[in-house]
């Protein structure tokens, strides 16, 4: 089993190592150390990238014999190849996963919530907790407990423990692994069983900082960033609301408030708008009927409207009720998709599925519905008219 060196010293950024096997894999090599600084994919925490010998690391992950194993793509030469870490991604993962233990102890101790799932990706990391719902003042008050723990520079240490001791440790999480124990202490806050990489002292995680929150299969997932991600993500935050201020042309402090003010104008606005469309739906069904030539007793409404979307074909449609007997074959040009809309009075002998069926084939696209009402939409726009031109010429035929 591979010997691995991060877990006396996660800061070790190059070592030598004897190579003892090198296999053809997924395009590349898989290559096992006697020993290695480079973490595998694990617990949650993604693995480290650098380099070996003079080929870039592709990936690392455990094999069955729990052998770490580096995928590279090239075939490594050296006997006894150099390893060099990618620091400045284990650096951010080492702050990521420790900023995670403080979290997780940290609701812990103020709301009795327990950590049962953890995440790092490349830009925010998340902790599930098992309970369904988080309340601000809760959220509040963890982050506030972990950013005191940061500040007071507490020590964070790790050592082998042994089956016998784990009992007296006092773990925030009971351990499934069986045998010696890797335990991850941060000095009167937290004891853990963990394999990743972690800062020495909290001050080096810099601050936690809680992005959001969701439900996720009854449990409530926390996203939260720390160190470089926490002012990265506070500049791209100021770069947006900055942005949206000088588009309202005011200051910071103000843009929650005048945000607000433009939703409310657009709803008055939109209100406003759907009663003049039900208004202007309603002469023009009118008109269009009374245009409309009559087929057994029906008379065939057929327009295409440019750049109007669907709802107002449906108002349009709902007014072509209040005339008599129908059928309606309506299509629309919005936001570069080809849109479908047939209906028809009870009484029509028609199944409209079909018809739209085979019309929703010349636009490259599909639908459904009732046999008095189907909807379909479909890219080629430009075959439209060819589509409601078929879908009247099976009426009339």
């Amino acid at each position: 089993m591979t010997e691995r060196l991060y877990y006396p010293d996660s800061y070790l950024k190059t070592f030598v190592a004897e190579r003892l096997s090198s296999t053809p894999k997924n395009g590349g090599f898989a290559i096992i150390l006697d020993q290695t600084a480079f973490y595998p994919t694990s617990g949650g925490q993604p693995n480290d990238l650098g380099r070996l010998g003079e080929q870039e690391i592709l990936d690392v992950f455990e094999d069955d014999n729990r052998n770490v194993v580096h995928l590279v793509r090239h075939e490594v030469a050296a006997e006894r190849p150099t390893g060099l870490i990618d620091w400045e991604r284990r650096h951010d993962h080492m702050q990521q996963h420790t900023g995670q233990h403080l979290l997780s102890q940290a609701f812990l101790t103020t709301a009795r919530f327990n950590t049962i799932g953890f995440h790092l990706s490349s830009e925010y990391a998340t902790i599930d907790l098992d309970t369904d719902w988080v309340t601000l003042s809760q959220l509040s008050a963890a982050e506030k407990l972990v950013n005191e723990i940061v500040s007071e520079n507490r020590n964070v240490s790790s050592r082998i423990v042994t089956p016998e001791e784990v009992p007296q440790l006092g773990l925030r999480k009971e351990s499934q692994r069986q045998g010696p124990l890797r335990i991850v202490s941060i000095e009167d806050f937290d004891v853990s069983a963990c394999g990743g990489t972690h800062v020495r002292q909290t001050a080096e995680v810099g601050s936690v900082l809680i992005r959001k929150t969701e439900r996720v299969n009854r449990q409530v997932r926390v996203e939260f960033v720390c160190g470089k991600r926490m002012l990265n993500t506070h500049r791209s935050d100021l770069e947006t609301l900055t942005a949206v201020a000088r588009q309202f042309s005011v200051g910071l402090a103000e843009v929650p408030e005048r945000v607000e003010k433009q939703i409310q104008e657009n709803k008055s606005l939109r209100k406003k708008l759907q009663d003049k469309n039900k208004v202007l739906a309603s002469l023009l069904a009118r008109e269009l009927y009374r245009l409309a030539k009559e087929h057994q007793g029906f008379r065939i409404v057929q327009e295409l409207f440019e750049d109007e979307e669907t709802e107002f074909l449906k108002l349009m449609i709902q007014a072509l009720h209040e005339q008599g007997p129908f059928i309606a074959l309506l299509g629309c040009r919005w936001g570069g998709q080809a849109n479908l809309i047939f209906s028809q009075s009870e009484s029509s002998p028609y199944d409209l599925r079909n018809l739209l069926a085979e019309s929703c084939k010349l636009i490259e696209g599909k639908g459904g519905g009732s046999r008095n009402m189907a909807q379909g939409g479909g890219k080629k726009v430009d075959q439209l008219d060819t589509a409601l031109i078929l879908a009247k010429k099976r009426i009339l035929s």
